[in-house]
């Protein structure tokens, strides 16, 4: 054995060595050297002592013998790399054997060197650096994949929140989007899902019955108006609570709309007891709600579908509840309707008559044709009432009758007024050209009450009147006795601004509008016409008579001229003559005819 050079001494290492030999000298010699370089260094005589030692504390190097009395340095090895705590310390085995098989019989047991007796003290101090080198990047590396795992573990932990608060986000997500935000209760999506299983359970179920209602609150637009949002949301909830303490168990209370509730009935005995059962809905919601220190009245209209294997489709079953529904609206407060094919039949004839009235006023297919207004004093044409006609590519010139109720029903009506008044003043231009009018002459046009409560309608008036330079004092506008009593106010206002325009305004179907006569006061109405189904009746009972001759005299009491509608045959010419009638318009005098052959009579 040699000492180590000055180099070797430079720098001092650092790190806790066991040596373990049974010849003090050699215990002395490692001591020394190891100590030389700052290594921390304890000695064992013996196997037994050097376990002890290595148990209670363990090293991180082991300098063993092989050749011990007692226990060799073999069985050491094997104890040590047995034990737990002390199987990861590296072992170097010192001997003076150098045999091969000595040094596989070292190494199997776990030895991490195996280094021959006499050694150089240098080669024994590189070793035992390189190992302890080899020691500590062992333990970082341990260190790292600890640090390593607990990153892991805690990314996993974090990745399993983030993935639960994502799921969890997705089922508010789907809650938000199959339920509604003010109730709670399931919507129209949800409902239609669920439709749809019962819908399939019933296909291959011929004896299961479902029924689909729906009920609309009458009162939430007024409350709406008058209390604000908040007391409207507090209403649905209340309503909601209403209806489910009567809703059968079992069933789906769902909301169909903001104001439209839904109830999913998968099974009843008969037609009669889900009538029953809404008419029980209905008396339920009769009684006032508290909503913000107010009590609430209202109805609620009931639309119902009973199930038929005709339905192929859920949404086809919601659809027809819907028209049912609009049906009830349409009856009155407080009806309940059961859908049938011909509601339907019904709904879908409008739809259709409204998009082709579309195009029927983009393609110009709407006609005028004028009907003649009679002066009873001399029986002479006082004036024409331009009536629109629809010349329909498939079905030929259609009556007023079959599109008018649908545009009134849309914003279609607006669009049809202005069309008509435009080609009536185009009409009405020629004429006057053609010098063919006498000064008292009146073309009526009807107007919409929609019309009158347009802002730009005086203005589109004035563009008209620019634009076709026509006498304003030939033409009329005739204005429904119901339409007149529609945002009164507004009406009067714009009646007020025709004034200047010297058109006077006539007062069409009066009679079959709603009863306050109040109106006639404030409206400056030149001309009242008596509605045809007054005419008709005139000479077959007295009562209608004395309502002819009511309505003449009041008319003329508040200076306005009278034209009987209807006019179709002498014995009521006659009577209207003696009633003091101004004019008349039948078909006692004529039918309605075109622009030409209107032309070629005057």
């Amino acid at each position: 054995m040699t000492q180590p050079s000055d180099a070797s001494l430079n720098p001092l290492p650092c790190g806790d060595i066991l040596v373990v030999d049974d010849v003090p000298p050699n215990l002395d010699f490692l001591s020394t050297v190891l100590t030389q370089q700052g290594y921390k260094v304890r000695s064992a005589i013996n196997g037994e002592v050097a376990l002890k030692i290595a148990k209670a504390a363990q090293p991180d190097l082991i300098l063993l013998d092989i050749k011990m009395p007692g226990m060799d340095g073999y069985e050491v090895c094997r104890l040590l790399k047995a034990n737990p705590i002390t199987q990861e310390i590296p072992v170097i085995f010192l001997s003076a054997l150098d045999q091969t098989d000595e040094k596989v019989k070292a190494f199997n047991l776990g030895g991490v060197d195996y280094i021959p007796k006499p050694f150089q003290a240098e080669e024994l101090l590189a070793r035992i650096d390189n190992h302890l080198k080899l020691r500590a990047a062992q333990s970082e590396i341990q260190k790292l994949n600890s640090q390593l795992e607990q990153r892991v573990m805690q990314r996993t932990a974090q990745l399993e929140k983030e993935i639960g608060e994502r799921l969890r986000m997705q089922e508010e997500l789907v809650h938000m989007a199959t339920h509604n935000s003010i109730t709670g209760l399931p919507n129209r999506v949800l409902l239609t899902q669920r439709l749809q299983q019962s819908f399939t359970q019933a296909q291959s179920n011929p004896t299961q019955r479902l029924a689909v209602i729906l009920l609309k609150y009458n009162k939430l637009q007024l409350v709406k108006n008058s209390l604000g949002h908040q007391a409207v949301d507090q209403l649905i909830v209340a309503i909601k609570s209403r209806l489910e303490t009567i809703t059968w168990p079992g069933s789906l209370l769902a909301n169909f709309g903001e104001d439209t509730f839904a109830i999913l009935i998968e099974a009843f005995r008969s037609e009669e007891q889900i009538t029953q059962f809404a008419e029980q809905l209905q008396r339920e919601v009769t009684y006032p709600f508290h909503i913000s220190n107010h009590l609430i009245y209202g109805q609620i209209e009931v639309g119902i579908v009973l199930h038929s294997h005709k339905y192929q489709q859920a949404t086809h079953i919601l659809r027809d509840a819907a028209t049912a529904l609009s049906q009830a609206q349409a009856e009155g407060a407080g009806r309940i309707e059961i859908f049938n094919s011909g509601m339907h039949q019904r709904t879908f004839s409008f739809f259709e008559v409204q998009n082709e009235l579309h195009r029927a006023l983009h393609n110009q297919e709407l006609i005028l044709v004028y009907h003649p207004i009679i002066s009873l004093a001399d029986n002479y044409l006082n004036g024409l009432e331009a009536l629109v006609r629809w010349n329909h590519p498939q079905r030929g010139i259609l009556s007023a009758d079959e599109f008018i109720p649908v545009a009134e029903e849309t914003e279609l009506i607006l669009e049809l007024d202005r069309y008509v008044l435009r080609y009536a003043c185009q009409q009405l231009k020629e004429w006057q050209e053609q010098n063919l009018l006498h000064s008292s002459f009146k073309l009526h046009v009807n107007i919409s009450s929609q019309q009158l409560t347009q802002r730009d309608f005086i203005d589109y008036l004035d563009r008209i009147l620019g634009e076709t330079q026509i006498d304003h004092q030939n033409l009329a506008f005739d204005v429904t006795e119901y339409g007149l009593m529609q945002k009164t106010d507004v009406v009067l206002a714009t009646l007020e601004k025709l004034k200047r325009y010297q058109i006077m305004v006539s007062i069409d179907d009066f009679g079959t509008g709603s009863s306050s006569l109040s109106y006639l006061y404030s409206l400056k109405i030149e001309n009242l016409k008596i509605d045809r189904s007054f005419i008709h009746q005139m000479n077959n009972t007295t009562k209608g008579l004395k309502v002819i001759k009511a309505i003449v005299n009041l008319a003329h009491e508040l200076g306005m001229s009278v034209t009987a509608e209807g006019v179709e045959n002498s014995v009521q010419l006659a009577t209207l003559e003696t009633l003091g009638c101004e004019y008349m318009q039948g078909y006692l005098w004529g039918k309605p005819a075109d622009g030409k052959t209107i032309t070629a009579q005057l």
